[in-house]
């Protein structure tokens, strides 16, 4: 297992077992309004792709900004490694579509007016690289950072794995004092705040991003920062702009499936713990458990008591079973009043 691998290994290990039991439950009308206002429910789909006008290639890690005719922009997301992007659900109506890559850019107009509505838009690049960045790639901002510092952030990863967070925190502090624009060690700090200090974790994450803008898993631990803070359209932005970067990454979809779990769109988290389960080379529990959260707010009580007590029989001790058994309990109410 490679360098990152371990470290993804380490930090959702840690996300997964905190952060879990601060997600509402289905019914929950905790809300985000600290971003572009969210489309109404029962509005059409939009979505889309951008491709490179001479090669015909898709075109990664775009920004695609959808505005109204006064030129508003109401929402933003990123295309993913296939080009493609998706702003859900829509009221149906004239929109104006822009995408931004570098200093290339696009726009077109769409008239959103049924279940599925669909744009292609073709961008000229120039000698960019359509294809952008994998999950595996290693940014200029990586081969800047001291030996030194790379010592005392793998100190630190070590030391988390065992448990020993004191020790971690010194050796992370020893890292980002010899290099403080170390991006994996300031998202492992930040790691360790999300909870007991969250506004610290996301200064932490925000301050990785700008040192490495390529750092895919400091977006989607800033996900899950934001997501804590129930800021759900900013967690999808900036796990968005992660799975452009490392779009085979299962963490990203889990976290985008609490943010549509916030945002009590269960659909869309439904899908999102499938791509995140479809990742996952064996069964893991806490996907599970997702998956029972967006059946139970689609109503559909026993698939989710069927997943709930897959879940039990897997993890019958641990940080989430009473949220498990309670949920559980719920869904078995709803079956029998049926």
């Amino acid at each position: 297992m490679d360098y990152r691998a371990r470290f993804l290994l380490v930090v959702f290990t840690a996300i997964s077992a905190c952060c879990f039991g601060q997600m509402p439950l289905p019914g929950s009308q905790s809300q985000d309004t600290s971003f572009a206002p969210r489309f109404s429910e029962g509005g059409a789909s939009l979505a889309g792709t951008v491709m490179a006008a001479t090669s015909n290639t898709p075109v990664s890690d775009a920004r695609v900004e959808i505005r109204d005719t006064n030129g508003n922009v109401l929402s933003s997301v990123y295309t993913n490694h296939q080009g493609a992007f998706d702003f859900g659900s829509v009221p149906e109506g004239r929109y104006h579509i822009a995408a931004f890559r570098g200093i290339s850019q696009v726009e077109d107009q769409v008239e959103v007016h049924s279940l599925n509505t669909t744009v292609t838009l073709r961008m000229a690049v120039g000698n960019q690289q359509a294809g952008g960045y994998t999950g595996n790639t290693i940014s200029v901002a990586q081969y800047k950072v001291p030996e030194k510092a790379r010592s005392e952030f793998e100190k630190a990863r070590q030391a988390t794995a065992k448990d020993r967070l004191d020790e971690a925190q010194k050796h992370l502090a020893k890292a980002l004092e010899i290099f403080p624009a170390y991006a994996d060690a300031l998202t492992l700090r930040a790691v360790m705040n999300l909870g007991s200090d969250t506004p610290a974790a996301v200064a932490d994450l925000e301050k990785a991003i700008r040192s490495d803008g390529n750092y895919a898993l400091a977006y989607t631990v800033l996900g899950a920062a934001l997501n804590i803070q129930a800021k759900f359209d900013q967690a999808l932005q900036a796990l968005e702009r992660g799975q452009s970067l490392a779009p085979d990454s299962w963490q990203g979809y889990f976290e985008m499936a609490k943010a549509y779990i916030g945002k009590t769109d269960y659909q869309a988290a439904l899908r999102q713990v499938e791509k995140a389960q479809s990742l996952v080379p064996k069964q893991f529990p806490t996907l599970m458990l997702m998956k029972a959260q967006s059946l139970l707010g689609l109503k559909q009580y026993s698939n989710a008591v069927n997943e709930l007590e897959a879940f039990l029989q897997k993890e019958p001790h641990g940080p989430n079973t009473a949220t498990a058994q309670k949920m559980l309990e719920e869904a078995r109410q709803q079956v029998a009043s049926k």
